[in-house]
């Protein structure tokens, strides 16, 4: 167990957009953001909770809450996937995600000694 006084909480905002990590043949339908943690002085992996904003097209995608992979005290990265044609849904793009104007909200709590 660890002091209290060590817990901390930040947060953040990210938009760098780029292909994701399972895109398929096309390179479409998947987006992902990378975050760094370092500013945050983790020392093991913190809780993170992220939501997806935007200007359109952001509450038909999958992944905001549940895309997190390679969570590390430094970092981790977000997979977003908006793919369904049989709902009228046109593969996502890093560039469409930039021009939507997607941002991922994060927090993240831990300890930092």
């Amino acid at each position: 167990e660890r002091p209290s006084n060590c817990y901390k909480t930040c947060s953040g905002r990210a938009k760098n957009w780029m292909k994701g990590d399972h895109t398929g043949q096309n390179n479409r339908g998947m987006v992902k953001v990378e975050v760094d943690l370092t500013p945050c002085g983790f020392t093991s992996a913190p809780i993170v909770h992220t939501l997806l904003s935007g200007d359109n097209g952001n509450i038909l995608t999958q992944g905001a809450a549940s895309g997190i992979r390679g969570l590390t005290a430094a970092a981790f990265r977000l997979n977003i996937n908006k793919n369904d044609p049989r709902r009228g849904m046109e593969p996502i793009r890093a560039e469409v995600a930039k021009s939507y104007n997607w941002e991922i909200l994060w927090t993240a709590s831990g300890y930092g000694c």
